[in-house]
């Protein structure tokens, strides 16, 4: 086929060989004709999955993706991807192809979620390659397999005894504060291990959530919050706040014995003023709470408390998810409605009484 680029004005020339008669070559010529005009035309290439999804790794993917999003994708891509897909070619990938590469990780006892996340990965690579003109179009429309996510393992969250419980045994210890904020704001464990004292207005009683501590390529450092919902404003209970300057005073008093000098940055820091590890914070936490006769809990499953806690206080559940920062409310109905209970038998006495004063 010779055609010229409506571009670029240079001719394209495309050999392609046709198994079968004169009219099926014309048939074909007429085919890939109307795709050139119409924009839809795709070049012959060897290029493979390994080589394009390389491409994607380190020149697409890093644009709108955080840096920790983009070092799991690398994880999944190097790992799974690769080692079975990455020899094959791009433009002869097809469903069936697909399908078997799921079943071979089913087989393996890949987890439902990893293998969903994979599935999710494969189709933004494929998707890509289609806008760089390297397909005609996703093959990924033609999987009979596709992976769903089952629900995550049961959330566990602490009842209001447990956590007094806890934030009672903890009293004194340096997991004290980060456990009562991380309690009492619904904060990730990024978010309060990256909280500064600048981000607290104690007159106006609010926090904001400006950052968050992550470790990526082994290396420790701040990124933005997690989603746009996620940079947010958090009133603070009242009780909290005189804890916090509590805590505010003694962090100085520490400093000046150490001879640090100077106001802190961050609110929690190690007894050096050096920003702490979330795996240091979050193993800490589990030997804490191992102490004392209550649910097993991460120091995420805080976050899960507070939520739980305020949905069923009766606390509207687009108010809970903009405290907690959720990207949309319906996520904290899908992840917390299992949790709550009892919740329906008051929504029938409620009924019963409006039935009654209209049967009246």
């Amino acid at each position: 086929m010779t055609s010229a680029d409506p571009e670029t004005r240079k001719r394209i020339i495309s050999y392609k060989t046709i198994k079968g008669t004169r009219k099926q070559a014309e048939t074909e010529l007429a085919k890939q004709l109307t795709e050139f005009s119409e924009g839809r035309y795709v070049a012959p290439t060897v290029e493979t999955i390994e080589t394009y999804a390389k491409y994607w790794l380190e020149n697409i993917a890093p644009a709108a993706r955080a840096p920790i999003t983009v070092e799991r994708y690398a994880t999944l891509i190097r790992a799974h991807i690769i080692p079975e897909l990455g020899p094959v070619e791009l433009q002869k990938l097809d469903g069936s192809a697909i399908d078997r590469f799921y079943a071979s990780r089913r087989e393996r006892g890949l987890a439902s979620l990893t293998l969903h996340h994979i599935h999710s990965l494969l189709r933004q690579v494929l998707a890509s390659a289609v806008k760089a003109k390297k397909l005609a179009r996703s093959p990924i429309a033609d999987i009979e397999t596709a992976p769903k996510a089952k629900r995550r393992d049961k959330i566990e969250v602490l009842d209001e005894a447990e956590l007094a419980a806890l934030l009672d045994h903890l009293k004194g210890h340096w997991l004290y504060m980060p456990t009562l904020v991380a309690a009492s704001t619904g904060m990730r464990r990024g978010e309060v291990l990256g909280l500064r004292w600048r981000d607290v207005d104690f007159a106006a009683g609010t926090l904001q959530v400006t950052q968050a501590v992550e470790v990526v390529g082994g290396k420790l450092g701040v990124k933005p919050p997690k989603t746009e919902r996620s940079a947010r404003t958090i009133k603070l209970p009242p009780s909290l706040a005189p804890e916090l300057e509590r805590h505010r005073k003694e962090q100085l008093e520490q400093r000046l014995k150490l001879g640090l000098g100077g106001r802190p940055d961050l609110v929690f820091t190690s007894a050096l003023g050096k920003m702490l590890h979330p795996d240091s914070v979050s193993e800490a936490f589990v030997n804490k709470v191992a102490e004392l006769e209550i649910k097993p809990i991460t120091f995420h499953g805080l976050r899960h408390t507070h939520i739980t806690l305020l949905l069923r206080s009766g606390v509207p559940v687009h108010v809970v998810s903009a405290r907690a920062g959720h990207a949309k409310a319906s996520i904290t109905l899908d992840t917390y409605t299992h949790l709550l209970g009892g919740e329906d038998n008051d929504a029938a006495r409620q009924a019963d009484a409006i039935l009654q004063r209209v049967l009246e």
